[in-house]
């Protein structure tokens, strides 16, 4: 039997109630997942969770979504089939670092994450993955936390950093921005969701 990654292991134990955990940073992450509604054609969501961006996608999409936490797809299927989601296509159970495990290569138009890449092992490998099911032509859309605008506050940040990493299974130090540049990313646009700038959306395309 594999070892379970001790992240995954806090994911599966907070499923149950991670909606309603989540809930007071809803008011920043809520304005962010209104770009997933400006989305068309095939779409893959990565770390889906409880399906908390699900809603958001257009009628006419094909969504299909993947979490490594097999409590987390369950929570997000049901939330399927009570909002009935018919876009929603398929919900799987698989790592982001395997993504060619799964998909074929240049598959989707938009791949589209919410605070995942905080979480990810190794994140370079991950972002690697996407670059090879992602179409030539499509965009990874992230809503992403880390690093604030501020220096005091990232000192305060870093500090904490390890006590997040046991208690919620994330980083709050990752730099996505440096991250995706060393993955072969450009990033096209981004945008803070608060004053500190420590939630952002990030829209990137492969560099050609």
């Amino acid at each position: 039997m594999s070892k379970v990654h001790p992240t995954l292991r806090v994911y599966d134990k907070q499923a149950n109630y991670y909606d309603t955990m989540n809930s007071p940073m809803e008011r920043f992450f809520s304005k962010g997942r209104k770009v997933f509604s400006l989305l068309r054609g095939n779409i893959l969501e990565l770390g889906v969770g409880t399906g908390l961006n699900l809603s958001y996608y257009h009628p006419s999409t094909n969504v299909t979504a993947l979490d490594w936490s097999s409590q987390m797809v369950n929570q997000a299927r049901a939330k399927v089939r009570r909002l009935r989601l018919h876009h929603v296509k398929k919900i799987v159970v698989g790592d982001i670092m395997e993504l060619d495990k799964h998909f074929k290569p240049h598959t989707y138009d938009f791949v589209t994450s919410t605070c995942v890449f905080c979480s990810v092992p190794d994140p370079i490998k991950g972002l690697h993955e996407i670059a090879k099911i992602l179409k030539p032509s499509g965009f990874l859309v992230q809503i992403e936390h880390g690093l604030s605008n501020f220096r005091f506050i990232n000192f305060f940040m870093k500090f904490f950093d390890p006590f997040m990493v046991k208690w919620r299974g994330f980083h709050i130090t990752r730099n996505t921005l440096k991250n995706l540049k060393i993955a072969g990313f450009e990033t096209t646009h981004q945008w803070s969701l608060d004053p500190t700038g420590i939630i952002r959306v990030i829209i990137s395309k492969l560099d050609s």
